[in-house]
């Protein structure tokens, strides 16, 4: 079924309205016209099969016809994914592969060692909210993975939400195991070059339990993905 997707302020009781944006997807991409029938998901969760009603250069009206269960369901865990910036399009990787896994919030970071020169802060906001709406649309999802403004390590450290917070270094770590996962998980995944010191020793601080993987030498990329499977076959819903 066709995906598409609509803030809840769009919705009325039996209605919807698609924005400029859903609606040249709709006409011009896969030839959508009145009488065709998609479905709508909110991005908090619900989805709507649809009927099309018109479609026009700005906007495309549809009637609801009944509420229906996304294809994918949420995590029981509420993942937030922590990771430094990477340098190129790696970190785009990392968010559209975080959606997938049904992380809940991905905030990125900027650490001592990353590799990445980081500027346009807004740009690069806006266009990893648009491959995380993207990848939602592909894998099922109806809840729109929150993806937050980069910050500082420390900041982050020190404000971090409380529950189950692991903060995965490639030394000076404990194995993974005996770890008793909260409702809430925090992960937090380094950079290409590793972590400073400093930030090490500001995550144990913060109450972090600080974890190395033995066995493996991942690149960042591959490390943030890994761990949040990882993480989802422990304690969410990947048998």
């Amino acid at each position: 079924m066709r995906r598409f997707y609509a803030t809840r302020d769009q919705f009325t009781e039996t209605q919807v309205t698609l924005d400029e944006d859903e609606a040249r997807h709709a006409r011009d991409v896969l030839r959508l016209k009145a009488g065709d029938e998609i479905n709508v998901f909110d991005g908090e969760g619900r989805e709507y099969l649809c009927r099309i009603e018109g479609v026009g250069k700005r906007s495309a009206d549809l009637s609801i016809i009944q509420e229906v269960e996304p294809s994918a369901p949420e995590s029981p865990i509420g993942l937030t994914l922590a990771a430094a910036i990477l340098k190129g399009d790696k970190t785009d990787l990392v968010v559209q592969k975080a959606v997938e896994l049904g992380v809940t919030r991905f905030v990125p970071l900027i650490a001592a060692r990353c590799e990445a020169r980081f500027k346009d802060a807004g740009k690069r906001l806006i266009r990893w909210q648009r491959i995380a709406l993207d990848a939602a649309k592909q894998c099922g999802r109806a809840r729109l993975m929150a993806v937050e403004l980069p910050m500082p390590v420390a900041e982050f450290l020190g404000a971090a939400d409380s529950g189950t917070r692991l903060f995965f270094s490639e030394r000076d770590g404990l194995p993974f195991g005996g770890i008793e996962a909260d409702k809430k998980i925090t992960a937090v995944v380094g950079p290409e070059g590793g972590w400073d010191d400093s930030e090490i020793r500001a995550a144990h601080d913060g109450g972090f339990r600080v974890l190395t993987f033995g066995g493996r030498i991942l690149r960042a990329d591959t490390a943030a993905v890994a761990i949040t499977a990882i993480l989802q076959h422990h304690f969410g819903d990947l048998s």
